[in-house]
């Protein structure tokens, strides 16, 4: 984990003063970017794999999405070991929160996640080994939603609540993680569908590409609500502010989202003209397919949604600390202490 250099070179900041210079506390690097990331990508695509599980109509995607689900989750937790530094503290976190649990949104966060990683295993187990057991499959399929969508929230909360990094502290936050979290669930599934087959397959790509559609739109709304909540009271967010909205990623962010919306907005608009003419014809039309072509726009697109994702974490996660650089310049915060450290987990040796 890296450390920032002095803004002022040669002054006595930080070196005979009593408190540690601000900016010489360790930073959230791309690991924490990736964890969160992760995070959300695992819990939305696991909301959107038991809403499809709930439908009954789409067993060979939720299938295979049970699997991915696992997996996201499982590289959230590399991720989070990595920047901490003790994987065994990480492994062990979920369980030692329990106490602090009434207490604590950092401990509630640890067991939003951990539940997300058990509960997508055993999703992906019942679905895998095919267990006949609808009970238990419903069971641990809202179990798995509730934890997603917690999980998710919480990634963005975990910094919302953060002491010490006043860009962060934005109701709007929370919101657009989990937006950001549905267009990578929806993302993926659109991904998945091009290998499912029949009818199912058909449905699957169409509701996909819709979701993937609305809830860019979603995501660039809460885009919108995130930076116009920014308080610039503060220097600190000014600084932030300006530094984000100069940042080429912000920039191939907001338009990878753009195109999320428009191409399966436009490429559904087309294939609702072509179930008009043909419902007109038939009473009972069979479900119509995406044009090849569109079929591989729209996946371009979506892999490009999925990156999009990461830079919605990195761009927040990098601007907040990159006015927390040069904080010893700027109106700092309300503070009676020293100034709680990014990344104060308490667990890293």
């Amino acid at each position: 984990m890296g450390l920032f250099t002095a803004p002022a070179p040669g002054t006595n900041f930080g070196i005979n003063s009593p408190l540690l210079q601000i900016n010489q506390y360790p930073e959230w690097d791309v690991t924490v970017a990736l964890a969160l990331y992760f995070t959300g990508l695992a819990g939305m695509l696991m909301a959107i794999t038991s809403i499809l599980e709930f439908t009954g109509r789409y067993p060979s995607l939720v299938k295979r999405n049970s699997i991915f689900v696992f997996i996201f989750a499982v590289l959230s937790l590399v991720a989070f070991d990595i920047h901490l530094g003790v994987p065994i503290r990480g492994f062990y976190a979920p369980a030692n929160a329990f106490a602090a649990l009434l207490n604590s949104w950092m401990a509630r966060g640890i067991e939003f996640v951990g539940g997300l990683l058990v509960f997508s295993l055993i999703f992906m187990a019942i679905k895998v080994l095919d267990v006949k057991n609808v009970v238990a499959t419903w069971v641990f399929a809202i179990l798995g939603l509730v934890a997603g969508i917690f999980s998710t929230t919480y990634s963005g909360f975990e910094l919302s609540a953060a002491t010490g990094v006043p860009f962060w502290n934005n109701g709007g936050l929370p919101a657009l993680f989990l937006a950001s979290g549905i267009v990578g669930g929806s993302a993926w599934s659109y991904i998945i569908s091009l290998v499912t087959k029949g009818e199912e397959g058909i449905r699957a790509r169409r509701l996909t590409a819709k979701l993937l559609a609305y809830s860019a739109v979603a995501e660039l709304a809460t885009w919108f609500l995130f930076m116009a909540n920014v308080n610039f009271v503060y220097v600190f967010n000014e600084v932030a502010y300006n530094y984000m909205i100069s940042a080429v990623t912000f920039v191939i962010d907001l338009a990878l989202l753009g195109l999320a919306f428009v191409v399966p907005g436009v490429g559904n608009l087309m294939m609702w003209r072509m179930l008009r003419k043909t419902s007109s014809q038939s009473p009972s039309p069979s479900p119509i397919d995406f044009p090849n072509y569109l079929k591989i726009i729209i996946l371009v697109v979506a892999i490009l949604a999925l990156v999009s994702g990461f830079f919605t974490r990195e761009d927040i996660l990098f601007a907040g600390q990159y006015a927390y650089q040069v904080a010893p310049l700027t109106p700092f915060q309300y503070t009676n202490g020293q100034p709680t450290p990014i990344g104060a987990f308490g667990w890293r040796s």
